[in-house]
């Protein structure tokens, strides 16, 4: 006797149970589609990475965003677009035609005939627009688009929404712009969308080898710059937004000094002996472990130091206005190391922050920012890139360039990967330790190496200055100044502070 309908539904039921237990789950799969349960099945696919059939099982639910999701996992985007199509919602088939296929001519198609009906529409056709101008490489129209749509994503950003974040978030991740991807994330986080700060940790964990956190409001303690890369000719040859934390410490009358947060790391530090001009000064390269701390974004300026110089005295006097070339945004100079130790001592004292001079290891770290060539720009520099004399050395095959003569207001040139200017010229700046022949015995830890140094009598310079050629500004150079207490007008400094404290 043939089963009745409803007993043949049974048994396929038991069925799928019992395959279910026994784990052989494509079997289980097909009973339930047999069966009409979709709804069963398609998460069942999903979870054995089934794309294309969990895509046909959520197609019979018309659950149009899963199926085109899951098409697009078993790589068929166009079957994917035409989900959407289908499904009236051409402006999401665009997305998947200008951000899976890169057809740029279909989407400008699209685009020229689609009259946005809702807000949330007009914030789709922008950003399917800024994705098309990325891809045709007009990255700062993409960008300056996309900035335009984070207010308005905010205010219409739910959870049922998500395809907004995710969309602005690819855009911004395509674009290199660091910036835009943690004023993204914030939105989401303060949209409530669901996991956005493990996303968030994660995200930042690997740009910047550390948590930093929840997103704040508009990323405000978060400074946005672009770092270029030169070949050994001087050319650009590339171009990347990052961002990086800083934090501002007021000295009266709209004075302040930036400091910009160094995550900490490991990095090798000195200069092989292939390198053009490394002196034995700079070996052996040894492996140094730095902890987290702030530097100054720039060098001290005569502002700050003149604002200071006003304070109370804590060892010695300070002249406030002992620079040779003028200007308030220009590096103070002619500054001796034991000047720039009291007006650190000055900072501690009035803030209750452990302000000081960075130590050789700290500033070598902050310099390179995660580089390996003679310059953190890359195999050479150019009087476009710093103010140093380009006009009687060259360092690779880069052109002669402009020697200046003089200081340049700090933050003229491009920054490096930390978001730090004039790291190579302007100032040799002062570190804290006492001069060593080598670095035979050098700390491993990022501390001050003050043992068996030149006590009294010579400190460590950095970085070169106006006056320099090119191979006396590389990440890896060392000089010293004979006395402390000395002063000369290529020399100056930046500030450094402990995290926590600041």
């Amino acid at each position: 006797m043939n089963p009745s309908a409803e007993e043949k539904r049974a048994l396929l039921k038991k069925a799928a149970e019992c395959y279910v237990k026994a784990g052989w789950l494509n079997d289980a799969c097909r009973v339930w589609e047999e069966m009409g349960e979709y709804e069963q099945a398609a998460p069942t696919h999903e979870q054995l990475g089934n794309w294309l059939q969990a895509a046909y099982c959520y197609e019979q639910m018309e659950n149009w965003k899963k199926a085109a999701d899951c098409y697009l996992k078993g790589e068929q985007a166009e079957i994917a677009a035409n989900i959407w199509l289908k499904a009236g919602d051409p402006l999401k088939a665009a997305w998947i035609w200008v951000d899976s296929l890169k057809q740029n001519y279909r989407t400008q198609g699209a685009m020229s005939q689609i009259v946005p009906q809702t807000a949330t529409q007009a914030i789709e056709k922008e950003l399917i627009i800024a994705r098309w101008e990325a891809n045709r490489g007009n990255k700062g129209e993409s960008g300056k688009r996309l900035r335009e749509q984070i207010e308005p994503i905010r205010q219409t950003l739910t959870p049922n929404q998500s395809h907004l974040y995710e969309w602005a978030l690819k855009v911004a991740k395509v674009l290199k712009r660091v910036d835009l991807t943690a004023l993204i994330y914030s939105t989401a986080y303060r949209a409530k969308m669901p996991n956005v700060c493990e996303q968030w940790e994660q995200w930042a964990i690997g740009r910047w080898g550390d948590a930093t956190g929840v997103p704040t409001e508009e990323a405000a303690d978060r400074d946005e710059f672009e770092v270029v890369t030169v070949n050994s000719r001087g050319e650009i040859i590339h171009r990347e937004w990052q961002q990086a934390r800083t934090q501002r410490e007021g000295l009266g009358k709209g004075v302040e000094i930036e400091m910009v947060y160094i995550p900490g790391g490991t990095f090798i530090m000195g200069t092989p002996e292939t390198e053009k001009d490394s002196d034995p000064s700079e070996r052996p390269q040894h492996q140094v472990k730095v902890g987290p701390f702030y530097i100054g974004k720039y060098q001290v300026t005569q502002a700050q130091w003149g604002a200071v110089a006003k304070w109370a005295k804590i060892e010695r006097d300070l002249n406030p206005d002992p620079s040779r070339f003028k200007g308030e945004n220009r590096p103070v100079e002619r500054v001796s190391w034991e000047e720039a130790v009291e007006f650190c001592a000055r900072l501690r004292q009035a803030t209750g922050k452990e302000y000081r001079l960075p130590s050789e290891a700290e500033w070598e770290y902050a310099c390179r920012g995660g580089t390996t060539t003679p310059f953190h720009y890359g195999e050479t520099i150019t009087s476009d890139l710093a103010n140093y004399d380009a006009s009687s050395y060259i360092y690779a095959e880069e052109a002669s360039g402009e020697y200046r003569g003089e200081t340049t207001p700090v933050g003229s040139f491009p920054p490096n990967n930390f978001g730090i200017y004039d790291m190579h010229g302007n100032v040799y700046e002062w570190c804290a330790d006492p001069w060593h022949d080598n670095y035979e015995g050098a700390p491993k830890d990022g501390s001050v190496w003050a043992e068996n140094g030149n006590d009294n009598y010579s400190q460590v310079l950095r970085g070169g200055s106006w006056y320099s050629i090119s191979r006396n500004c590389r990440s890896g150079f060392r000089d010293l100044f004979n006395w402390r207490d000395d002063f000369d007008y290529v020399v100056g400094f930046r500030v450094c502070c402990g995290v926590g404290r600041t």
